[in-house]
């Protein structure tokens, strides 16, 4: 498994409930994929640095995760799918573009 980070920027006109409910929806598509969620961080509302989508804010939640590589591909087609999300940022964790680095240097 490796660490991943998502940040999401999302509709700002979104109530608590609609929120929970879709970051339970990506809790779910990992943890059933065995992987773990190690962290939710939920910046709250926040203004865009430009106008996207025409919303000049948006709330932003941060995911950090493991989860199989494999099953990174689902998570970005869900993502794209979803209205609520305005825009996101998968990354690799630091540590694991380090670790990846030094195997390759092998």
């Amino acid at each position: 498994m490796r660490s991943y980070e998502i940040m999401l920027a999302l509709n700002p006109q979104l109530e608590d409930k609609e929120l929970d409910s879709l970051l339970d929806k990506f809790e779910k598509l990992i943890t059933n994929a065995k992987g773990e969620i190690t962290k939710t961080n939920k910046w709250g509302k926040r203004m865009l640095a430009y106008e996207i989508k025409d919303f000049t804010e948006a709330i932003y939640v941060v995911l950090n995760f493991n989860v199989d590589e494999k099953i990174i591909a689902e998570i970005e087609r869900v993502m794209k799918l979803e209205e609520r999300i305005i825009r996101y940022l998968l990354t690799l964790q630091y540590e694991e573009k380090k670790k990846l680095k030094i195997k390759k240097a092998d």
